[in-house]
């Protein structure tokens, strides 16, 4: 069986709201020690499947600058400190989107995007909404297209350009309750 690892030493690197960089020395569970072996901790998230009454999923585009080109995304966003997660998710998609949920969400589970290094982990829900939104409320930082797609775009093999690997594992959870 898998042994955990011993942290024998910390230095943190960068301390920021969004980003905490930590170098830490470990011990492995078989005793090799690595050094350094960074960490990273940023917030944790959330994001809807909102659908329509006509069934459309009702996506973003979004310029990413670590993609270097805009991209096709779930409403998502960060989990604010001492916020439940399902609140989260209801304020970003109104703000994202103008949508608002008409109906019982139904929580499609919690994914650590990438476990390995990142500590942060992300909940997704399958939300029913109106068929039009209401005025949206996106951040300064935000400049955001609302768009829509089928399911079927959705689960063809370019995924209806979203290229976001977490956000295809939640709307792979959410198609089986479509």
């Amino acid at each position: 069986m898998p042994r955990p690892w011993t942290v024998e030493s910390r230095t943190p690197l960068i301390d920021h709201r969004f980003l905490a960089v930590t170098a830490e020395r470990v011990r492995t569970g078989t005793g090799v020690v690595l050094d350094p072996f960074f960490t990273v901790r940023s917030a944790d998230w959330v994001l809807a499947v909102p659908v329509r009454p006509d069934g459309r999923v009702v996506l973003v585009e979004q310029y990413r600058h670590g993609l270097g080109a805009v991209a096709r995304e779930l409403p998502a966003g960060n989990v604010d400190a001492g916020e439940d997660p399902a609140t989260a998710m209801l304020r970003e998609l109104q703000e994202e989107t103008g949508y608002t949920a008409v109906g019982a969400y139904r929580e499609l589970g919690t994914l650590w995007p990438e476990p390995s290094r990142c500590q942060a982990q992300a909940t997704g829900y399958l939300v029913p909404v109106g068929q039009d939104p209401g005025p949206s409320a996106p951040t300064a930082d935000e400049d955001l297209a609302v768009v829509t797609a089928s399911w079927d775009e959705l689960l063809a093999p370019d995924h209806a350009g979203i290229c976001h690997g977490t956000q295809l594992a939640f709307l792979l959870l959410a198609a089986r309750w479509r």
